[in-house]
């Protein structure tokens, strides 16, 4: 194509559609306009065919009415033919041969004349002899012959009847003679008498009368018309009140024989054409009607519609093109700075610059999420090092916090300790991979809540705690109200509870130290009034005061593992006395330390997935440190009973080996009991307990089981067997063996023997 267009068109097109704003306009464009084009005509043609539908329906009601209304007159016509037919009068004037009884041509007339006067769609009566060639009719009265009679043209018709066709309805051409007296439309029936075709009736109707329903000729002239088509399509009856010509009929009569009715077009007219035939006489009723004035408007509203829209593309055309060149200048500006093509008269968008303008966004975002992170570590380690005492210079404290709290104010500086309630069994209970992503979504419940009033920063310290500093954003709000609104978040949403320990006062960036240890000195009440409360710091001048505090030094000093029975009883006790004292949370946790040590540092049997540290005792409430006092005491008597359980098996098993080695030997007792180093009581009991049998009985099974097993596999004397046996006298023997095995031992080796 660039052949054949000059180069100066060819520089201006590729500079032009070079251009990314042309480009856009194009795109945008050429959718709109085929969107437009498309609704435009789609409405029109849709309006189009349902106004042809609305059209048509009350078209073919209007052409049935007037089919049955012309049929009902036809039909009453040929019943009176049929009447005509057999009538006696009419039948001797058939059949009578001389044709001059004037009685009878007398009565045939004035019976035509009845019919004519009364019925108002019959014009005159015609009676034909066929074979005598005469006629009666009204008006014209009595010929005898078709030379005379001056309408006898139609006699033709007796050549149209045949076996099937009684009755013909056909228009036909009056002579010059007849046309008062005679009518184009005529029905024609034939008479039989005898087999043969006698004669025949012929009813001129009344043509004004008969298409009087159709539109008369007076009515002004209007876009549709009605006509009428005998079986040949020859025009029976047309209304005039119309502004078409014969050829306008004859194209629109030839379309309709092809089948076609609807969107007929003759000299720019679209007509629309409906069609029924009538049954009885097989003429067909047509009616036409310009669609011009129906879609008159539909036209109207298509052209404005698409005028509109094309006004509406050429505003926002106008509109794209200043946008391009207010809001998209940056891209411009871009384009240039990123340019390299040096040609002036063209130059090319650069492809790639969505590209760097992605990297640009991508490495932007980036760089803020780092700065944001970083930001956040820097006041987590600045609040941190605060914590830990190692920031104390104030003026890199200044420094540090002018830089990372610009936004907030030098004093007025509130600090919380938020601790989670009872650690360990919180460690116990979330995986340890979790843990941080649990205590982040606590810090985003407690900020969420209180960020409405409050700026807030928090930091996790570790283990338990998370240190918060809030400043008020406007006026005075009550903190309380949204840490205990927080608090239920988080047992709610994370389903642990946390305590907050609150300095009483704003205070500045300077006293942030001061201010942590006020908050978690308050903290420490959560030993005494439980979790998910908030503590602020209370008056201690009362406290340390009460003479209990002697008994409690030395109750704590008396428990001990080594009677850990007492030692449960003891920290029962002590718990009471904490509750009844009024003693400081940290007296308190003194005396606490020094049990825990005992408890945990001193028994080696405790694992490491059991050990408990200060800091994690801290975070309990006094019933919670008791109850795991005492379940630690109780699992060292569980582990004492167990070992003590295991050295007496062990020591019974150690007498059952020396009843064994010392069967037949005259021991008792009291020597089983010293091969083990035990009292005789005590190892009575253990070999009770431990075998479910006493020493004595488990002995003497043991000697009963050897003498059966001598009995049977040698031939010993039964006194030699009770010696061996550790029986000095056979009688004792042979007792003991009865009571045993219930018979004597004689009996028993018989009874083996066979």
């Amino acid at each position: 194509m660039s052949k054949f267009l000059p180069v100066k068109i060819q520089r201006i097109l590729r500079r032009n559609l070079s251009n990314t704003q042309v480009r856009l306009l194009l795109i945008l464009m050429v959718p709109i306009i085929f969107i437009i084009l498309t609704v435009g005509f789609s409405s029109y043609h849709t309006s189009k065919e349902i106004l042809q539908q609305e059209l048509n329906e009350p078209q073919h009601q209007m052409l049935k009415i007037n089919m049955n209304y012309i049929d009902e007159y036809l039909i009453e016509s040929d019943q009176i033919a049929v009447k005509l037919a057999l009538d006696n009068n009419v039948y001797r004037f058939l059949m009578n041969q001389s044709q001059n009884s004037y009685e009878n041509i007398k009565e045939v007339y004035d019976k035509l004349a009845t019919i004519t006067k009364n019925s108002s769609f019959i014009q005159s009566i015609y009676i034909y002899n066929v074979n005598s060639d005469s006629f009666v009719a009204i008006p014209q009265g009595f010929s005898s012959s078709s030379s005379t009679f001056n309408d006898a043209e139609w006699t033709s018709v007796v050549d149209e009847f045949n076996a099937d066709t009684a009755r013909i309805v056909k228009y036909r051409n009056l002579p010059e003679g007849a046309k008062y007296k005679g009518s184009n439309i005529s029905l024609f029936r034939k008479i039989n008498l005898q087999g043969e075709t006698m004669g025949i009736v012929a009813i001129n109707l009344n043509q004004s009368e008969l298409f009087s329903r159709l539109r008369s000729s007076n009515e002004p002239p209007s876009n549709s018309m009605q006509y009428i088509l005998d079986q040949n399509n020859k025009i029976l009856h047309t209304t005039k009140n119309h502004t078409f010509d014969i050829e306008t009929v004859s194209y629109v009569n030839e379309e309709i024989s092809n089948g076609n009715l609807n969107d007929i077009t003759y000299n720019d007219k679209i007509l629309l054409a409906n069609q029924m035939e009538s049954e009885f006489t097989g003429w067909k009723y047509v009616s036409v009607v310009s669609q011009e004035s129906i879609l008159a408007k539909s036209k109207t509203v298509r052209d404005v519609v698409f005028i509109v829209s094309l006004i509406a593309l050429v505003i926002g055309g106008i509109a794209i093109f200043f946008i391009n060149s207010v809001e998209l200048k940056p891209i411009r500006r871009m384009k240039e700075l990123f340019s390299v093509d040096d040609d002036p008269l063209y130059r090319r968008d650069l492809l790639h610059l969505e590209d760097i303008i992605d990297d640009l966004v991508s490495d932007h975002a980036q760089l803020s999420q780092l700065i944001k992170k970083v930001k956040y570590e820097a006041k987590s380690k600045f609040l941190y090092d605060i914590y830990i005492g190692r920031l104390t210079n104030r003026a890199e404290q200044k420094d540090k916090w002018q830089a990372y709290f610009k936004e907030w104010q030098e004093d007025n500086i509130q600090l919380l300790v938020v601790s989670i309630d009872n650690y360990p069994a919180w460690k116990d209970s979330v995986a340890g991979n979790y843990r941080s992503v649990v205590k982040s979504g606590m810090a985003n419940i407690l900020t969420e809540v209180l960020s409405t009033h409050f700026a807030v920063e928090a930091v996790d310290i570790g283990n338990d705690k998370m240190i918060i500093i809030i400043q008020h954003l406007e006026g005075k709000v009550d903190v309380l109200n949204h840490l205990k609104i927080a608090l239920t978040h988080v047992k709610n949403i994370l389903g642990f509870s946390v305590s907050v320990g609150l300095n009483q006062t704003g205070v500045s960036f300077q006293e942030l130290k001061s201010a942590m240890n006020e908050a978690e000195e308050a903290l420490q009440y959560r030993l005494f009034d439980g979790y998910g409360n908030i503590y602020t710091k209370v008056d201690h001048s009362q406290e340390d005061k009460e003479t209990n505090i002697e008994k409690i030094d030395h109750l704590v000093k008396s428990i001990t593992l080594e009677n850990p029975m007492q030692s449960i009883d003891d920290v029962t006790t002590l718990s009471q006395l904490f509750h009844e004292s009024n003693i400081s949370p940290e007296l308190a946790f003194y005396f606490i330390e020094q049990v825990r040590k005992v408890i945990f540092t001193e028994n080696k049997d405790i694992s490491h997935a059991t050990f408990r540290t200060a800091e994690e005792i801290r975070t309990m409430n006094l019933e919670d440190v008791a109850n795991l006092f005492k379940e630690r005491i109780s699992e060292r008597i569980e582990n004492i009973q167990k070992l003590n359980d295991s050295k007496r098996y062990v020591m019974c098993r150690k007498m059952i080996q020396y009843m064994n080695v010392h069967l037949g030997e005259p021991i008792g007792i009291p020597e089983i009991a010293e091969s083990v180093g035990v009292s005789v009581s005590l190892a009575s009991q253990w070999f009770k307990e431990e075998m479910d049998d006493t020493i004595y009985g488990y002995f003497t099974k043991l000697r009963m089981e050897r003498a059966q097993e001598l009995l049977i596999k040698t031939d010993k004397k039964i006194a030699d067997i009770a010696l061996e046996v550790g029986y000095q006298h056979e009688n004792s023997f042979i007792r003991k063996f009865r009571e045993y095995k219930e018979m004597t031992p004689g009996k028993y080796r018989k009874l083996n023997a066979e």
